[in-house]
């Protein structure tokens, strides 16, 4: 029988502490991934902890407590939870956990995102029971005056 070794993803990340400096390294990380630099918002003294191994695309989140962000451009809330956690590679997020939205009055978990390239295109997100939904990425995108 084969054993699987699994590696811890939190092993030879770069961690950063305090919300403005998560920010500052969040919406970099995402823009290395491809991604739309609002994807994942949170208030100026919500984040306690930003997690990121590049070597495996392991990202985590931690903060104070639960929240929900309206996106006006689709016209939906987002719930975030304490802690949200996803795998990136370049226009991907993948095994997400703490996103959830409602969809048809149940509370879905986003399972998988992508974008279309150019960012300027569709992000294009399913859940984890398999249903999807595309967006103008421009809906995620935070404006310059907003950094």
């Amino acid at each position: 029988m084969a054993s699987h070794v699994t590696e811890n993803p939190k092993e030879g990340a770069e961690i950063h502490h305090g919300s403005s400096e998560c920010k500052k390294h969040l919406i970099q990380i995402l823009k290395e991934n491809s991604l739309p630099t609002g994807l994942l918002p949170f208030g100026d003294d919500d984040v306690l902890e930003l997690g990121y191994n590049r070597k495996v695309g392991y990202l985590w989140l931690n903060q104070k407590k639960k929240r929900k962000h309206f996106f006006p451009k689709i016209g939906r809330w987002i719930e975030y939870d304490e802690k949200v956690t996803a795998y990136l590679e370049s226009h991907r997020m993948r095994r997400i956990s703490g996103v959830s939205a409602k969809e048809f009055m149940l509370t879905l978990g986003a399972g998988e995102m992508y974008v279309d390239d150019p960012v300027e295109g569709k992000v294009h997100v399913k859940t984890n029971i398999g249903l999807s939904r595309v967006f103008p990425a421009s809906a995620f995108q935070i404006d310059e005056e907003e950094k």
